[in-house]
């Protein structure tokens, strides 16, 4: 395991945030369809596949990260 910083929170917080908003306003503005529901759907999954990635990515970064010794 390892202790992360508020600062490495902070930056991740930011990135997903930046990431998600840019997400949902490309699936708004192609209006991929003109129902809501479906809208809803496709940001959803769009977005848990987005930030899996994103975690996956963090997880390579180090900075802002220390090991936890048992």
């Amino acid at each position: 395991m390892f202790h992360e910083t508020r600062s490495r929170s902070t930056k991740k917080s930011f990135s997903w945030r930046f990431i998600a908003f840019t997400n949902s306003w490309i699936i708004l503005a192609f209006e991929l369809t003109d129902l809501p529901f479906w809208n809803a759907v496709i940001m959803n999954v769009t977005g848990m596949v987005l930030f899996y990635f994103h975690e996956r990515i963090w997880n390579k970064i180090k900075i802002g990260r220390s090991v936890n010794e048992l």
